[in-house]
């Protein structure tokens, strides 16, 4: 009776990691933690347990770790048909140098108004006001200047992080040519 009582909690302790992990838009095993009395090693069998579940081709979402963060991700298969459902910000909506400095965002996580002029080769005064204004990025003063980074609406709906790491990094000259242009664009017409 006691290793079934053990099995039920164990059962109910993974239903709440999962639980907690879809609600987040991304959570750290530490976070889990506190919210929650888990030893790590149960932690570790349970997100195991789900990474392992979730791949099978039974479900249309995986549970994915990316920079010590674990969310819930549709599968690529399913994306381009989820995405005309999802709440999706379509990034051919942003200019060529606005799409620069939000792939140079994503990968860098943040930068100062000088970085992102240093990347560019010129002044961003401009664009980096009608991405503020648009709500693609943010700022928050450090010290004496500025650090910019993308919001996490943005990033939720754009999903671009998840684009760049596909992609294997940033190159971003490549990048902004290869992935973010309409395919008409691609081919010349």
């Amino acid at each position: 009776m006691s290793s079934h009582n053990n099995e039920e909690k164990f059962q109910e302790q993974r239903a709440l990691v999962e639980a907690i992990i879809f609600a987040s838009r991304g959570i750290d095993r530490q976070t889990i933690k506190n919210l929650i009395e888990i030893p790590d090693e149960e932690l570790e069998l349970i997100i195991k347990q789900i990474i392992e579940e979730y791949s099978s081709a039974l479900h249309g979402i995986e549970l994915k770790e990316i920079e010590g963060y674990l969310r819930f991700y549709t599968k690529s298969k399913f994306s381009s048909i989820v995405s005309k459902v999802a709440k999706r910000r379509n990034l051919g909506s942003l200019s060529p140098s606005q799409l620069e400095i939000a792939i140079f965002l994503a990968v860098r996580k943040q930068a100062t108004k000088l970085e992102i002029d240093s990347m560019r080769g010129k002044d961003s005064t401009n664009i980096i006001k009608q991405l503020l204004v648009s709500g693609v990025i943010k700022r928050r003063k450090s010290g004496r200047t500025f650090v910019y980074s993308l919001t996490d609406t943005f990033k939720d709906e754009s999903m671009i992080e998840e684009l760049v790491r596909q992609a294997g990094g940033a190159s971003f000259e490549s990048i902004a040519k290869n992935i973010f242009e309409p395919e008409e664009q691609k081919d010349g017409a």
